[in-house]
């Protein structure tokens, strides 16, 4: 089992940091001030909660013939077998639907016939040969 962090950009790094304490700022300000309901101070805390998560946890792991994908909530497998090609991808805006990744670098990871996925594993090489040593057919663009 081989397990990869994701890398982070400074820029979505800063920006989802700052988001978080923006919120526990307004949550703090908001019930000092006001005495706010609960429903928002829930909805709020939850959403904090989610930011932390994504940030803290988003990692990818090949394990037998799987690749292992969390950020956050977000979980998923992909059979390595059924890898067709791994692009290089790097800029703000990203082709693909699934980006469990903190970086606008990384890889656009072809699957089954129309299935894809953003990720931005720190050790790009290394991840790339665990993946190529259990499916040697996997196209690299």
């Amino acid at each position: 089992m081989k397990r990869f962090l994701s890398s982070k950009s400074t820029f979505t790094y800063i920006f989802l940091w700052a988001i978080v304490l923006f919120m526990i700022v307004v949550l703090y300000l908001g019930i000092k001030e006001n005495g706010v309901a609960l429903i928002p101070i829930v909805i709020v805390s939850l959403v904090i909660g989610f930011l932390l998560w994504v940030l803290l946890d988003t990692r990818y792991v090949i394990k037998n013939h799987f690749l292992l994908y969390r950020s956050g909530p977000i979980r998923g497998r992909i059979n390595i077998e059924q890898i067709q090609k791994i692009k290089r991808h790097s800029g703000l805006y990203v082709p693909v639907t699934l980006k469990p990744a903190l970086d606008t670098k990384g890889f656009i990871i072809t699957y089954n016939k129309y299935d894809d996925l953003f990720i931005s594993p720190i050790k790009s090489d290394l991840f790339l040969e665990e993946l190529m040593k259990i499916n040697p057919k996997i196209e690299i663009i």
